[in-house]
């Protein structure tokens, strides 16, 4: 999915349907990665320690108080990184999320 369709609407309809997405999120989507004790921040501000390899669970500006999602920064090129989230929350590993996100960057770059 690109990221301009990474919307609150869309990730929750693939979600009642019961699939798995993973999204990228654009850098100015804000999140919480505190369970609530801090401000919501953008997507590029936030600090990655070592969560870098098995991701951190966020929950999004807009979502329900209750739907957390799992959030991977996924190296694209030396010089570009994307913030990729699933609702999958067992998914461990930004390796296996990088491999997941190769199919969408074929068919991107087929069409």
């Amino acid at each position: 999915m690109d990221r301009w369709y990474a919307t609150q609407a869309v990730m929750a309809k693939i979600d009642r349907l019961g699939e798995i997405y993973y999204c990228p999120l654009k850098t100015n989507r804000n999140v919480d990665d505190s369970g609530g004790k801090h401000a919501d921040e953008r997507v590029d501000a936030l600090e990655w320690t070592t969560e870098l390899e098995h991701g951190k669970l966020v929950k999004i500006r807009h979502f329900p108080v209750d739907k957390k999602v799992k959030l991977f920064r996924v190296t694209v090129s030396t010089s570009r990184t994307d913030s990729i989230t699933t609702h999958d929350v067992s998914q461990d590993s930004t390796h296996d999320t990088q491999k997941a996100c190769a199919e969408r960057w074929r068919v991107e770059e087929f069409h």
